[in-house]
Formats: structure tokens, sequence, C-alpha cells
């Protein structure tokens, strides 16, 4: 009985200071989780609304903003950074009367008195906070009733869920053309900062105890870095800043490359296969440029030797070069030109691609509506859009309440179409916010938005610069399906309660936002040990494909299995120990990350078709059994670095690119396109 009055004594002094809560996912928002004794789960917000008379219930514990809980000196249990208040529906006094949130106004029936036994007895109703019906299940109401102090009255402080504040004045010194120094400023903790993760552009590259760190670098090539810090209980803060640092050239490379040689030509229909024999330089070559008709249609990585030029005319006579560049961007002289005649037909997998529009910022979500119009969200600029593919007129919609980006990849990021929009009109959406990723839904009648009548289904995703997921699908069991990223902090992608565990996976949800009944784990996890995934689709057999992100060697392509773990951050790909060990899901498919990096997904007629970012190519793989194989890279450097890809109701594709201010956050500072891919066999 001691131990159990010294923690509650240590509670009460919390309580009263409001300010120094365990519990908190964001170090900019005060509060602490409030555990009931008996059911073991937190005080928490019904769906993470601030609207007034939103219910308060129990639920697992994740240390999001609606279950942090201060209970400052005049006496309102307050949550949401202390914007809301709890006290008994309506302010009443009877017993069994459920607690709502409410505008704080200090009334006695908004205030509450902590006891040494760890129960909150309001000043009004002299009724203590209780789960009624001593219930124990996640969702279960919560209310007021005569005191008695039992477990599903008593009340304690959580676990340690607060992360480390953001590094910060992350600064370069001891720039060469192999390494620089980076050093900034400590990071805080309510414990300790055990650990600073260094990364590059969403890739973690080492972790140290301590700034200073020097990392290699290669020259010439511009590096976005940022730092995380990292707690004895694996809490990750939000990233640093972004420091951009391009190294210097090593010495003065002045020689250009070899022009390639052996350039040769094959025609497919109305597809040209071009291939060459390698160019020579004396430190090596970074990229070859095609160019037909004197034009520049591609550039290709150093390591490619052939490229596909798809889409040409029929019965047209081409001509192509090719040249040679290296890291200095000394280029070579073009090769020896090749002609070739294009066929009748297209019987190539690509016919053609047609630019529908351009956008000023980056096309992350679209979809098809049923009268075949499309939408996308501009991820940065927080707006949907409407296209008309017929005339390629674009009209804003409006931009979306509450969305903040995250200095990274953050921002408004997937969009799904409700199986019944025809009678619904609902548009659902994942954005990021100040706190946390969230799915959210809004009607859409009338040509517009109705941001007014938005709901809330899901929040608690943890948020940071990159790793944020974002892809929403709906499947063949009318069920939403959504990727979310593992918030840079791979513990999450193996959890399945409490702080994180709905990051790192796939979940699934019902239109509603409710937990589907058959899911695994009695929560909205559908499948785990997921890095950043942001690729889903699904197959004509109804089996659901999954893009994800690696780190530094492997993306990989997956088909998600009920309840399947996918090894991160174990395994990237089917590489790291242990990566064959019983009950890991290995993939159907996997991608260097230099010609990879992929992030959308679709399935066309028996094909899956995976849009890559880095590697700057359109992978298409035919779907044979459980299988993916007769892989092609298709417009590979052709428009760049490529972010979503989509069915198109005629049977081809929408493409989206996201080459310029692809990881600042910035609002209009890009010149993308919105692509139309007509397919052939």
């Amino acid at each position: 009985m001691r131990r159990r009055g010294t923690v509650i004594t240590a509670l009460l002094a919390v309580l009263v200071s409001g300010l120094t809560w365990a519990g908190v996912a964001d170090a900019a928002t005060p509060g602490t989780t409030l555990v009931g004794a008996a059911s073991g789960r937190c005080l928490d917000v019904y769906r993470g609304s601030t609207t007034a008379g939103t219910p308060l219930i129990v639920w697992d514990c994740h240390g999001t903003a609606n279950q942090r809980w201060t209970l400052p000196s005049d006496g309102t249990l307050r949550v949401f950074a202390g914007s809301r208040c709890a006290q008994p529906a309506g302010g009443s006094t009877a017993r069994g009367v459920a607690v709502e949130v409410a505008a704080c106004t200090g009334s006695p029936a908004q205030r509450w008195t902590l006891t040494s036994g760890g129960t909150l007895v309001n000043a009004a109703a002299s009724l203590c906070l209780d789960v009624l019906q001593a219930r124990t299940a996640a969702g279960s109401a919560v209310g007021v009733w005569t005191c008695h102090g039992r477990g599903n009255q008593t009340w304690r402080r959580g676990p340690d869920t607060t992360p480390p504040t953001s590094p910060t004045a992350l600064r370069a010194s001891g720039l060469s053309c192999s390494a620089v120094t980076l050093d900034w400023s400590a990071a805080s903790d309510d414990v300790a900062v055990t650990a600073y993760d260094v990364f590059h552009d969403g890739q973690l590259v080492t972790s140290v105890a301590a700034a200073p760190v020097t990392v290699a670098v290669t020259p010439g090539v511009a590096y976005g870095w940022y730092v995380d810090a990292r707690d004895a209980a694996g809490n990750v803060s939000q990233a640093s800043p972004t420091l951009t640092v391009t190294p210097p050239r090593c010495g003065s490379d002045t020689t250009p490359p070899s022009a390639p040689t052996s350039l040769t030509a094959t025609v497919d229909g109305t597809s040209v296969t071009l291939g060459w024999r390698a160019s020579s330089d004396d430190v090596g070559v970074t990229a070859y440029v095609v160019a037909r008709d004197g034009a520049t249609v591609a550039t290709v990585p150093g390591g490619t030797t052939a490229y596909t030029d798809s889409g040409l005319a029929p019965l047209q006579r081409y001509s192509w070069t090719v040249r040679a560049r290296d890291a200095a961007g000394n280029v070579s002289a073009a090769s020896a030109a090749v002609t070739a005649t294009t066929g009748r037909a297209c019987s190539s997998a690509i016919c053609g691609v047609t630019e529908v529009a351009r956008d000023s910022d980056i096309p992350w979500g679209l979809v098809t509506l049923p009268d075949g119009s499309v939408l996308y969200a501009r991820r940065d600029a927080h707006q949907v859009v409407r296209l008309d593919p017929a005339t390629g007129t674009t009209t804003s919609l409006g931009t979306l309440p509450g969305v903040e980006s995250t200095g990274g990849e953050g921002g408004l990021l997937g969009l799904a179409v409700s199986p019944s929009f025809a009678s619904d009109h609902w548009l659902y959406v994942m954005h990021s916010t100040a706190t946390d990723n969230r799915i959210v839904r809004v009607p859409y009648t009338g040509g517009k938005l109705d941001v007014a009548g938005e709901q809330v289904l899901l929040t608690g995703i943890l948020r940071n610069k990159y790793h944020n997921g974002g892809r929403l699908r709906f499947g063949p069991d009318g069920m939403l399906y959504a990727s979310t990223g593992d918030a840079q902090n791979g513990a999450y992608a193996q959890r399945l309660t409490g702080t994180g565990s709905l990051n790192g996976k796939v979940l699934r949800l019902t239109p509603t936002g409710g937990v589907p009944a058959d899911n695994p784990f009695g929560s909205y996890v559908w499948s785990y040990g997921h890095r950043n995934p942001q690729g889903l689709a699904f197959d004509a057999q109804g089996r659901l494909w999954e893009q994800e992100f690696g780190n530094n060697v492997m993306d990989e392509t997956n088909l998600i299995a009920r309840g399947g773990n996918y090894g991160w951050p174990q395994c990237e790909g089917t590489t790291g120990a242990g990566c064959s060990d019983a009950g890991l899901v290995a993939p159907k498919q996997t991608y260097p990350v230099a010609e990879g990096s992929c992030s959308g997904i679709a399935v066309v007629r028996g094909a899956l078709y995976v849009a890559c970012a880095r590697g700057q190519r359109l992978y298409r793989e035919v779907i044979s059994g459980t299988s993916l194989t007769d892989r092609q890279q298709l417009l590979v450097g052709t428009y760049g670095r490529l972010r979503t890809v989509e069915p198109a109701a005629d049977g081809g594709l929408w493409l989206t690119t996201t080459n310029l201010g692809d990881k600042d956050s910035t609002a209009g500072n890009s010149d993308e396109r919105v692509l139309h891919v007509a397919l052939g066999g």
C-alpha cells in the first residue's frame, strides 16, 4: 500500500502542475494519458473529435491529442491542449450520465478533484469518473457514478510516451567531396535522450549518441540532411529542419566520357527499343541522354544501356542519338545516329502518353468519379482539384481544413471514392495535421466539397517529416484500406498496441470509421511490419498488393495477407538477419532503391504497374498466380520522378510526376504533369 500511495501522491503533483504529464506524442502539447486500473486502457475522446458533446470512452493507449489530459489550478479536466473540458453531459448531476467534452467555462460541472485513491470526483454531481458497468473493452463508455473506488473508477498515469523535442540548429562543417561533419543543438526529454538518428531525404544513414558526426557523401549530389532524437522508451521526436548540403567535385574533371557506340533500334509496333555499348570515363559515367530527332526525350542512369521509346506515331521514321554524361556534367559527343520506322499499330505495353494537365504543386492522391472526371490532391497546397479529361480544364474545389505539411513529404495525401458514391457522395481523404495523420471523409455534391460536412474517421496515426504512408483504397469487400508509414521509428511497425500501433501498417476500417469485426487483432491493423508503404491496389481476384519504400537497399512489392508481418525493421526487402524466420512474409518482388523508390501502384488487365520516383520509371509486371513475372521497365527517365499511377476509365492509366519541390512542403514551387497513358497488349 505504501508503494501505491507514493504513486498516487506523485500523480497528484503532476496533475496540479498541468504541464509535465507523460503521454505526449507531440512535445508542444501538454498532458498525460490516464489509464483505467481495471481496463488498462486510456481515457479518450471518441474518434478524436473536438465537437462539443463528443463522449469520453476508454481506448487503447496511443498518447495523441485526444488522450492528453491536464488538471490545472482551476480544477477543470482538460484535453486537446486545454481547449476542451470534461463534464457530465449537459452539466447533469444524475448518476449514470455519460461524460462529454465541451467548451471550457469553469462551471462546477467542469471541476474535478483528484483523491489520494486515484479517483476523480465531479464538483457539481459529487460523483466519480467511472467506466460504466465496469466494462473493460475498447470503446466502453465513461460516465459518472456513485464513488466506490474500485478499478473502473481508479486512474493512473500512463507509461512514458513523451518524445524528445526536435534537435535544432543543424549545421555542416568540414565539407569535402567525400565527407561532411554534421552538428546540432541537443534535444531535451522528460527522462533522457539516448540517441540521434541521422537521415538524408528519408533514408537513415547512422545513429549516434551525440553530435557531431562525420558522414560520407558523393561529390556533386545534393543531400537534404535532418536529425531525429530518440529516448530510452523508443519515442522519436519530430525531425529537425532540413539542411541542404551539396559536396564539391573532387578535383577538376574536365574530361568528357567517350561517345556511346553500336547504337541499335528494334521496332515493336509503335515502340522502339534502343541499345548501345557503354561509354568509358576517367571517373565514371552517371547518365545517358537519349535524343529523338534532335530533341532530348530521356535521361537514364549510367548503368543502363537500353531505353524503350513508346507511344510513337505509326508508320513514321525517327532518328535517335545517345550521349554519355559524368558527375562533373561533362557530356560526350553524340553516338552515331540510328533510324527506324514504326509499325502500323501498337503491339507494345504503352501505345501513347498524353499530357492532360500541368500543376505547380505535387499531385498526390488521384481518383476517377463515376462521371469520368478526375479529382486529385495538391499535396503542399492542401487543395482538391477537379480535372476534365476531355479538355484538360482544372478547377479547385477548395482547401481542406486542418491540413498541415511536415516539412518533407506529408500534407494532403490519399483520396478514395465511396463505393456507393452515386448515392452518398463521400470523398475519403488521408492527410497530415499539426499533430498526426488522419482519415476523414467530405461530401462532394453540386460540383464542390462541403468542408463543413467533414467527418473525422480515424486519428492518432503518428506523423513525421517523412514516412507518412498515405494511400487509400476501397476493397471489393466494401472496406477502406489505408497505408501508414512508421513515422521514422521502425519499432512502431511491429507494435500492435500502444503508442505507434497504427504506424507501419496497412489499416482496414469500415466506411464510417469503425473496426471491422473480422480484423485479425481486434483493432484497425490488417497487416504490419511495413516501413513506408504508399501503393495499394486490388487485383481481379480481390487480393491486395502493396508497394513499399526501402531505406537504402531495396524496395518491395507485397501481396498482403490478413494479419501478415512483413518484417520491417528486421528486414528490408529480403536483406537482414532472420528474414527467413517463421512468421515473416517475404515480398513478391524487390527493386534496388536506385532503380525504385516506388510510390503508387495500379492493376489493369492482369498487370501490375508501379510508379517510381528516384528510379524515374514505370514497371509493368504480369500477375501470375501469386507471383509477378515478365517485368518491363517503361518510360525510363522520360518524365522524371513518378508518384501516382491509377486506372483510367478508358482502360489506360493516369500517371503523375513529382520532380520539383518534392521534399520541402512548399506550395506552388513545382512544375508537374498529369499524364494519360494508353496501354497496348
